[in-house]
């Protein structure tokens, strides 16, 4: 894999040259005339147009997911201000999502409002999501746990799945650079007034050999991934509406061990989750009661054989949630629930379940040209601590171009089993990592350009790190377990924009981060202090055009060492058949950069994918 800045530099500069500035898609406005009517939920948990949104949501539809032709949700979140990507290799290995320079672990991932991820390693495996199912996905950023609770210190991701009309239905295949193959197949069925969207998606890869340093196995490191996905809703009567979805995922991803030799390089995951509910609804009042369960599986095993290296890591999630909204008057809308949730992990802990109870209130209010929103939240933690968040938003519209939003809140992230409960390790006496956010966000809207840019800054407190007790094994030596010791400062500047030029569609985001470790005065590890997306588009008769240029400045690898830049060119080109279908030409890295966001890891290099579909309307 070789570099070509001066051919990268060259083509950016005639991108940028079409424009002064751009953007990824954004709803976060209030009222203008010319805003698009963009709904999200992730915000209050109920619909809201962009006019309703005091936080930053970032959404991302299917038509753009497809042009994207990604090969991991990884693909499509990295193309948003504010979220930062690394990963231990190509799609189908273990990758991380930061939000505004928060941990991995301090992003709330939900998938149709169902809360995901493991309660022992506290992160979401992203490699196991296929986005052949996903119907869009919204990004929150900021703290939100004053409306989910543990976890949204960083901001929220929420994956919405595909859906599709009574009749209409899609099949789709692929071939591509490792061998790999992709095949999907979806379809709608009506029933009275409801319908229900049944979806499934295979993909697989051989792979390539992702370990960057001395030689620990000469193998490549391919995955397979299977997908299911249902998602429904029936209206039985002017009121009363029932609401379910499920999404099960189940495959195999070869790794390569860096630390010991003969050790676990492979791992099977089956997870799972399914949700009911039951929602009422007039002009005044919503109400919504779902149950909810999820499941996060991973066995590691030795490929050559299995019955070396065995380790299982289970969580299980029963969720109950009430949510309810009230518009006491046009300009007041107050929302509530309660939420209560039961976590279970499998293996040798000391505790293997905890019970999670919260209420929280949401009140918003307009005066004219001023909204101000504020949210609180009481989370009871069993065997932990207790928990009290709040959001506090007031926003200005100046006139229907111009507005200007000021954001304070508080979040936590409650400690995993592993930090508490690990064998001769854990440390049940652990607290709660605390956060505190202030966010100034500027707004700017027209028919032809809209952008945002955010000033923010998040202090963290009580992060869990390793250190020494003071007392002696038996050998000797220091015994060390988690401890709160380590704070954080994360200041930053978020730039997005989008707009319309020479009939090109430009999107353009930017994220400038000072982290540091406020205890040692160190940058944080795996934080760049620049990054920058350039997106280009382009649709001429059948066919379109979409350039998406990436920028991932200098990383800190600790211990004074810096991972290297580096430029990212992808370049997908369509063609519309007929009205049904059409095809498309996806290349990866088109310059074939050397790519490396983990300092153990390479990132793919130069990679080329053919696809055919089919849709029925």
């Amino acid at each position: 894999m070789g570099t070509q800045p001066s051919k990268i530099a060259l083509l950016v500069s005639s991108l940028i040259s079409l424009s002064a500035f751009s953007a990824q898609a954004e709803e976060t406005n209030i009222t203008s005339a010319n805003i698009d009517e963009t709904i999200t939920v992730t915000g209050s948990r109920f619909d809201r147009t962009a006019d309703q949104q005091l936080t930053v949501i970032n959404t991302i539809e299917r038509e753009e997911i497809v042009r994207l032709n990604p090969k991991s949700v990884a693909d499509v979140l990295e193309t948003l201000p504010g979220v930062s990507v690394s990963r231990n290799g190509g799609a189908g290995q273990a990758t991380s999502i930061s939000i505004r320079g928060s941990n991995s672990n301090h992003v709330l991932v939900l998938v149709d409002g169902v809360k995901v991820g493991s309660a022992t390693l506290g992160t979401v495996s992203f490699n196991t999501l296929s986005p052949e199912n996903i119907e869009r996905i919204e990004v929150l950023k900021g703290p939100r746990a004053s409306v989910w609770g543990s976890d949204a210190i960083g901001g929220v991701i929420q994956i919405f799945t595909r859906q599709l009309s009574g009749g209409e239905w899609f099949a789709g295949a692929e071939y591509g650079s490792d061998d790999y193959i992709r095949g999907s197949f979806g379809a709608g069925m009506s029933h009275g007034e409801g319908s229900t969207t049944i979806a499934v998606n295979h993909e697989q890869s051989k792979g390539y050999d992702v370990y960057n340093g001395a030689e620990v196995e000469n193998d490549d490191d391919g995955y397979k991934r299977n997908a299911l996905s249902l998602k429904g809703s029936q209206q039985i009567n002017s009121n009363w509406q029932a609401i379910w979805n499920g999404q099960y995922d189940k495959g195999n991803t070869q790794y390569d061990d860096i630390y010991a030799s003969g050790s676990a390089d492979e791992s099977d995951y089956e997870n799972y989750l399914w949700n009911l509910a039951g929602q009422y609804h007039n002009d005044k009042f919503t109400s919504k009661l779902a149950l909810s369960q999820s499941r996060d599986n991973n066995e590691n095993f030795r490929g050559d054989d299995a019955s070396v290296a065995i380790a299982e890591f289970e969580t299980k999630r029963d969720q109950v949630n009430w949510s309810n909204q009230y518009l006491a008057a046009d300009e007041l809308t107050l929302t509530g629930g309660i939420d209560w949730s039961t976590e279970q992990v499998k293996g040798d802990y000391a505790q293997d379940q905890r019970d999670i109870f919260a209420v929280y209130a949401l009140v918003q209010k307009q005066w004219s040209k001023l909204l101000a929103e504020v949210a609180v939240r009481y989370d009871d933690v069993e065997n932990i601590d207790n928990e009290l968040s709040y959001n506090a938003s007031l926003a200005y519209q100046f006139n229907e171009q111009w507005s200007f939003a000021a954001t304070t809140g508080t979040a936590f992230k409650a400690p995993t089993f592993n930090d508490l409960y690990w064998p001769d390790s854990g440390n049940p006496e652990l607290l709660s990592e605390t956060a505190e956010s202030y966010d100034l966000t500027l707004h700017f809207n027209n028919q032809a350009f809209r952008a945002y840019i955010s000033v923010f800054q998040n202090k963290i407190d009580n992060l869990i790190a390793w250190a020494p007790t003071g007392e002696k094994d038996d050998f000797g030596w220091d015994i060390w377990k988690p401890a709160n010791i380590n704070e954080a400062k994360i200041t930053g500047v978020e730039l997005s924009a989008h707009y319309q030029l020479f009939g090109l569609d430009h999107q353009l985001g930017y994220t400038y981060l000072d982290a540091e470790n406020t205890q040692t005065g160190e940058q944080l590890i795996g934080r760049s202090e620049n990054e920058f997306n350039y997106m280009l588009s382009y649709t001429w008769l059948q066919f379109d055009l979409l350039a998406n240029y990436h920028y991932q400045g200098k990383r800190y690898a600790g211990s004074e060492q810096f991972l290297d830049a580096y430029h990212k060119l992808d370049l997908s080109v369509g063609y519309q058949i007929d009205d049904a279908w059409s095809l498309r030409l996806k290349a990866n890295n088109l310059f074939d950069e050397e790519i490396i966001s983990d300092k153990n890891y390479f990132g793919p290099g130069r990679e080329l994918f053919f696809s055919v579909s089919y849709q029925a309307f």
